[in-house]
């Protein structure tokens, strides 16, 4: 009787062996599946995470109030389809008109009263041809690098190039467009504090 036991003794250890062995061949795939990321794959991620603050207030700079200024061309644009100019404006050396056709001829530091009259702010002007801040047609990343760039933006830090985005009269005037003009849709004060939790963050711009 003592040899039956002693059998089915080493028997069961025998099969508590086996089985606990085969768990962990068959656990093998499922560790392998759960292994931490990468790396590289961490900091893509984080990358991606980065160029989505950039890219909560990327729709100001797009917006016609803005790029009608930043387009294309060595002249200003108007309307929300931002067709030329009328009267055959041009840059000029400084930005702000040729001869005798300057943009303060029209345009004074506050918008005229009335649809279809001369918008205004303080110090109307394109920017100058040197840095005409062009960014029609730029991606979300080469829109961010170039308004980054001090060769590109009149040789602002970043701290300085938030004070623009965020405080510059000029740039304000596009949530007070003036008559018969759509404004900026994003509030203000969401569109300051979408870029200065940018700047917190460092600044950083979308992966290319």
């Amino acid at each position: 009787m003592k040899r039956v036991y002693a059998v089915v003794r080493v028997s069961l250890a025998s099969l508590m062996v086996l089985g606990f062995a085969g768990a962990l061949w068959f656990s093998r795939p499922v560790a392998a599946a759960e292994q931490p990321a990468s790396p590289n794959k961490i900091a893509a991620a984080a990358a991606s995470d980065d160029g989505d603050l950039f890219a909560a207030f990327v729709p100001v700079l797009r917006h016609p109030r803005c790029m009608n200024c930043h387009s294309q061309g060595d002249f200003p644009r108007q309307g929300d389809d931002g067709h030329p100019h009328t009267m055959n404006i041009r840059r000029g050396l400084g930005g702000f008109g040729v001869t005798s056709v300057k943009c303060s001829t029209c345009h004074q530091d506050h918008n005229l009263g009335g649809a279809h009259l001369p918008p205004g702010a303080p110090s109307w002007h394109l920017p100058p041809p040197s840095m005409p801040m062009i960014w029609q047609g730029l991606t979300d990343a080469q829109l961010c690098e170039s308004i980054k760039d001090p060769k590109q933006n009149r040789n602002r830090n970043i701290d300085q190039l938030v004070e623009h985005l965020t405080e510059d009269k000029l740039v304000m005037w596009g949530w007070n467009p003036g008559e018969g003009r759509t404004p900026v849709p994003m509030p203000h004060d969401e569109f300051a504090a979408k870029v200065k939790q940018w700047q917190a963050a460092g600044a950083p711009c979308p992966a290319r």
